[in-house]
């Protein structure tokens, strides 16, 4: 070959030749590369994951304090109540962190058919560092949902009360499932906060105790503040509505649906009368059953006096 030349020998492109024939014959006899490991898929998420997510939580909540926990697991625009409605990280970053020990255990879970909502509720209890202090326990309930850098808090909520033996009385195997919820549209979530404005009470005509039996799940539970035992039979359930004004009114703030249409929630303020000051915070868990939404959940948390 001649240096900067376009010319070849005859002898070198033969040479040439047969080294390339050589290598094709080689690389067709050489077994296949094996395909690189992929990574397994990530499970498909259940009832049980609910638990699991609580279960970290918790244990953050247990090792590093509550507020280093919920700054971990709450979303961007999570909703606490404290005891109203209020944006969680941006309360629990300007709040100090509990003196104390906060635990808990949820006794029930439901994850949406499409594995990308979920809620579990249970009792917590509050030990405070300083001995003199006094304990609390209570009833909470946490949404999770499943969004791009895994699963976040989307609203938590709850009560609490001098202890009266709710902790001491939890149970040690959780509900998984208890509501036979349905596939439906995914439609906006406004649809739900509709609801909450449709169980509320009318002044001289139906009252709020009949419009809500109307949508309550036959396996819902009602947690009023303080009972964090909650109500879950049809006559406890009767008996804890009747506790509540016939008039009572929801003023819906927000909700969410699982993109399956079975699970949702919606949470908000109510007030004991149309144009009453607003007394309650409340969150809603809603099962899809049949043609239409049912109430599998209630919680109430009362507002200070003013």
């Amino acid at each position: 070959m001649t240096t900067g030349g376009w010319h070849v020998k005859m002898a070198d492109r033969v040479r040439i030749g047969g080294v390339a024939v050589m290598a094709g014959l080689l690389a067709a006899c050489a077994p296949e590369p094996e395909p690189a490991p992929q990574a397994a898929a990530e499970p498909a998420a259940t009832h049980a994951t609910a638990i699991e997510l609580e279960a970290k939580f918790s244990a953050a909540s247990r090792a590093r304090g509550a507020k280093a926990a919920f700054l971990e697991h709450l979303g961007e625009e999570s909703i606490v109540l404290q005891p109203g409605p209020v944006w969680g990280r941006a309360a629990w970053t300007v709040n100090e962190d509990l003196p104390g020990i906060l635990d808990w255990l949820p006794d029930r879970a439901q994850m949406s058919a499409a594995g990308d909502l979920g809620f579990a509720s249970g009792p917590w209890l509050f030990t405070p560092k300083d001995p003199g202090g006094g304990p609390a326990e209570g009833r909470y309930v946490t949404v999770w949902r499943k969004t791009g850098d895994g699963w976040r808090v989307l609203f938590d909520g709850g009560f609490g009360r001098a202890p009266a033996g709710a902790w001491d009385a939890r149970g040690r195997e959780p509900v998984l499932g208890g509501h036979d919820c349905e596939r439906g549209l995914a439609l906006p979530p406004g649809e739900l906060q509709l609801l909450d404005l449709e169980i509320s009470g009318v002044s001289d005509a139906e009252s709020h105790q009949a419009r809500i039996a109307r949508r309550l799940a036959g396996s819902a539970s009602l947690f009023h503040a303080p009972a964090v035992e909650g109500a879950s039979d049809e006559a406890a359930r009767t008996a804890a509505l009747a506790a509540l004004p016939a008039t009572l009114q929801y003023w819906p703030m927000g909700a969410g649906i699982a993109a399956s249409g079975d699970l949702g929630y919606s949470y908000g303020l109510s007030a004991p009368a149309p144009g009453a000051s607003a007394d309650a915070g409340y969150v809603h868990i809603w099962c899809r059953q049949g043609e239409g939404w049912r109430l599998a959940l209630q919680l109430r948390s009362r507002l200070p006096a003013k």
